[in-house]
């Protein structure tokens, strides 16, 4: 397991070793049973981050499918339950090569920078491990660490847009969902939270903004007020009373089109109208949403399964300034996820700044082992 970069002390081998005759089997029996749901479904809970201590149902039905078959069945099938994606077989083969240039090294400064980079890498075979193992024949990958978002076909890259993701006060999340809409021109509704802490300060500082940026001030029943009849600095974040929204047009935060994946977390792929921020190396402006580098060709990708719905078409409507919806004839899956190692297609391995501070977490954890 440890090619994998799991704890091989994780499946007590020395105890198994330890036992004989049918008490030895059925240790042997819990521990592939156990490396098989790790294999499949991660080391550690990715909520909890605590190492999963029971087999998972599939595995252990697995397990009892196959195991009259012997060990070499019981063993090549081990290696089929990790993911089989290009990148992750490529951490695979550097964490390997890894192990040998360490075996090697007496440097100890140099022995010390092998060693940050198994774990680099074990953290994010360990996150592909998280992600469903099957990304689907047409995909969507947005990736925090790199501040990127790559379309994927058959599991291979086809394009890539450069990307804006969350503050470290306001952190994009991390979770698996499939694209359901688009909306070109769109209005853009306002969360609460920025109305109250991020546009209520502008509108004080500068009312003028609010009619030349197209923002409309409703009250809770929905009524438009005049914001001309507000005296802003009366207003404070605590009793803000009115909910904002922002028609289609230049200054529009959404831009031309934004990419809607209805989640929880109110996370969605964006246009923004100022274009100037994709120029900074790590961007971490938004609240949270992805905003996105040339969405439009990123949307005519998203839509190619999507009768009557060419880049012509799509041109014609963003040009008309007018809201519009397009639901996709088939959805299609995105996985906003944070990878701190990534890999080109020759299989080279690129080590990433830890822009949020999550992997002395994850490394944490993978290195503890529960009790049997």
């Amino acid at each position: 397991m440890s090619e994998h970069g799991l704890p091989v002390e994780a499946y007590g081998l020395e105890e198994i070793n330890a036992l004989s005759g049918s008490a030895q089997q059925a240790a042997l029996a819990d521990a592939w049973q156990l490396a098989a749901t790790h294999l499949a479904r991660g080391y550690l809970n990715q909520d909890t981050l605590q190492p999963r201590t029971t087999p998972d149902i599939a595995e252990v039905n697995l397990y009892g499918a196959i195991k009259q078959k012997g060990a070499d069945a019981l063993a090549s099938t081990l290696s089929t339950l990790a993911p089989q994606h290009p990148s992750y077989l490529a951490l695979r083969r550097e964490l390997a090569r890894q192990l040998t240039a360490m075996d090697a090294e007496r440097d100890p400064a140099k022995r010390s920078k092998y060693a940050a980079q198994m774990d680099q890498i074990r953290v994010n075979l360990e996150r592909w491990r998280w992600l469903p193992h099957d990304l689907g024949d047409r995909s969507v990958l947005a990736n925090i660490a790199s501040f990127d978002v790559t379309t994927f076909e058959q599991e291979t890259p086809t394009n890539r847009y450069e990307a804006i993701f969350g503050k470290a006060q306001r952190q994009t999340p991390i979770f698996s969902d499939k694209i359901q809409y688009i909306i070109f021109n769109p209005w853009w509704e306002i969360p609460d939270s920025i109305a109250r802490n991020d546009k209520l300060p502008q509108f004080q500082k500068n009312p003028e903004i609010i009619d030349r940026s197209g923002y409309q001030v409703l009250d809770r029943q929905g009524h438009k007020v005049d914001p001309a009849t507000i005296d802003w600095k009366a207003v404070s974040p605590e009793t803000f009373p009115y909910r904002l929204r922002q028609a289609p047009g230049p200054h529009n935060a959404l831009g031309q089109v934004k990419i809607m994946f209805p989640n929880p977390h109110n996370v969605y792929l964006h246009d923004t109208s100022d274009k100037s921020l994709f120029a900074s190396e790590q961007r971490m402006f938004s609240s949270g949403c992805v905003r996105v580098q040339n969405p439009l060709d990123l949307a005519a990708w998203i839509l190619k399964d999507t009768p009557d719905w060419d880049r012509q078409t799509i041109d014609a409507v963003v040009n008309s300034g007018k809201e519009t919806r397009v639901d996709l004839t088939r959805a299609v899956p995105v996985y906003v996820v944070y990878l701190t190692t990534v890999t080109n297609s020759c299989g080279d391995v690129t080590y990433l700044k830890d822009i949020y501070e999550r992997d002395a977490a994850v490394l944490s954890a993978l290195k503890s082992t529960p009790a049997h």
